[in-house]
């Protein structure tokens, strides 16, 4: 009893040292506690994966091969010690040969997929929106056409599309979370579950004058963005100094900057969604390329005797009529804000199906900023949220297909920078068509 008085007169005449250490000891067994659960939530998926090894091995199976496009930049170059801890083991572990290659400069995981003399088994990558953009745009561009499945590790600052399939509905930031996500994207790759889903195709729309030849469409699984927001937020680590607060700080100091897009002028021509027709049907005809291909392929002499699954009859697209499909709407914008979405990144409505957020594009246009102070409140909001691609919006659109023709372009060099951002990579304003493409890619799904 006297030690127990002792020891509460000491806190009590030394409080300050007393908070400080109680503070410290508790991050400390927090920390701790949570190494310890990542630990056991590791060597549980592992475990799980080896499984699938050990059957490959029994069976005398072909070890799959999957090729893993690495950003060692992404996550402020954090994503190459996240991929070596949590989700290589699990690839290795389940039989897979892994390659891994590090991309090392913007363009070079689209080039790479692009060139590849032969695709992989899966095509694996690590990395955030941008590096999944560019590999599906080397693979939509190349020129034999040749498709595999794409596995999505969140591995970077922005995993619009990883977040949606693999994250827990719900769950917070904490770092057990984040390690929960990154093992899931793995473990998906490992189990094989796919899903078609669909992309949007990003077309420079050439001037009369322009004498070059049309460059090469970009293919984008989330969205393209326009406006003061996003010019703002890609100025985010100018302020590293002020830690977790730089988003916030980004906004603080910049919204009273007119050097940004606080103006989107433009024309806008745009289609009407269509579940297909003689009009698109092009572009909806790639979802049974592969499998008319599977149909081509010469049979082993033993599949007389193997009963055919059934398959369902390949619509004809191009003997349904929709007269609406090709009738061509346009309107004048000047929005503080442009957003243009797939249905990816967009949460499906209750009573909805998935299929039918994959038949159209939702472009948000958003409303003219107040105040400075009340688009710092509005930022803040989002930031907080999580709600990058939730702009308040005076008008909500949905289309198959957008032209954007700017009325403000860069003619000069005196000009300002003007930039889109397609899946967080920055890409120079000019008129642009924006086409949705379902069904273009095999995404592995949790």
């Amino acid at each position: 009893m006297a030690f127990v008085l002792r020891f509460a007169k000491a806190v009590r005449n030394n409080w300050k040292k007393s908070t400080v250490f109680a503070s410290a000891l508790a991050y400390g067994v927090s920390y701790s506690n949570e190494k310890y659960e990542i630990k056991q939530l590791m060597r549980h998926y592992c475990t799980e994966a080896s499984r699938y090894g050990d059957v490959k091995i029994s069976l005398n199976q072909r070890p799959p091969k999957v090729l893993v496009l690495l950003n060692p930049a992404a996550n402020r170059k954090s994503s190459e010690e996240d991929f070596q801890s949590y989700c290589e083991p699990i690839l290795h572990l389940a039989g897979f040969e892994v390659d891994v290659v590090k991309t090392d400069s913007e363009g070079h995981a689209r080039r790479y997929v692009e060139e590849l003399a032969t695709l992989p088994d899966a095509l694996i990558v690590g990395g955030g929106d941008g590096t999944l953009s560019e590999a599906v745009s080397g693979m939509k561009r190349r020129p034999d056409g040749a498709q595999c499945p794409i596995g999505v590790l969140p591995l970077g600052r922005t995993n619009t599309l990883a977040m949606k399939l693999f994250s827990a509905e719900g769950a917070n930031s904490s770092d057990l979370e984040n390690v929960r996500t990154m093992a899931n994207a793995a473990y998906a790759v490992i189990a094989g579950k796919k899903e078609k889903t669909d992309v949007m195709r990003i077309e420079v729309l050439p001037s009369a004058a322009d004498e070059t030849p049309p460059e090469k469409p970009v293919y984008a699984v989330g969205s393209l963005q326009w406006g003061a927001f996003r010019d703002i937020l890609s100025l985010r680590d100018k302020y590293w100094y002020t830690a977790s607060l730089r988003d916030y700080t980004a906004f603080l100091f910049n919204a009273f900057d007119g050097g940004h897009t606080w103006n989107c002028t433009a024309r806008i021509a745009y289609t009407e969604p269509c579940t297909g027709c003689s009009n698109c049907y092009r572009d909806f005809d790639d979802q049974w390329a592969a499998a008319k291909k599977q149909e081509q392929q010469p049979r082993r002499w033993w599949s007389v005797f193997v009963p055919r699954s059934k398959t369902p009859p390949k619509t004809d697209y191009s003997k349904i009529i929709n007269e609406r499909c090709s009738v061509r709407h346009e309107i004048e914008v000047d929005p503080a804000e442009l957003v243009v979405k797939t249905g990816n990144v967009e949460a499906t409505e209750e009573g909805a199906s998935a299929a039918d957020a994959a038949t159209k594009l939702d472009v948000l246009v958003g409303e003219q900023v107040d105040s400075s102070f009340s688009f710092i409140g509005g930022s803040w909001g989002r930031v907080k949220n999580r709600q990058f691609l939730e702009c308040p919006s005076k008008e909500h659109i949905s289309v198959r297909t957008i032209e954007l023709h700017p009325t403000r372009l860069k003619v000069e060099d005196s000009d300002p920078d003007l930039y889109y951002s397609i899946d967080n990579e920055a890409y120079e304003v000019r008129p642009v068509r924006i086409t949705l493409v379902p069904k273009a890619v095999e995404i592995f799904t949790f």
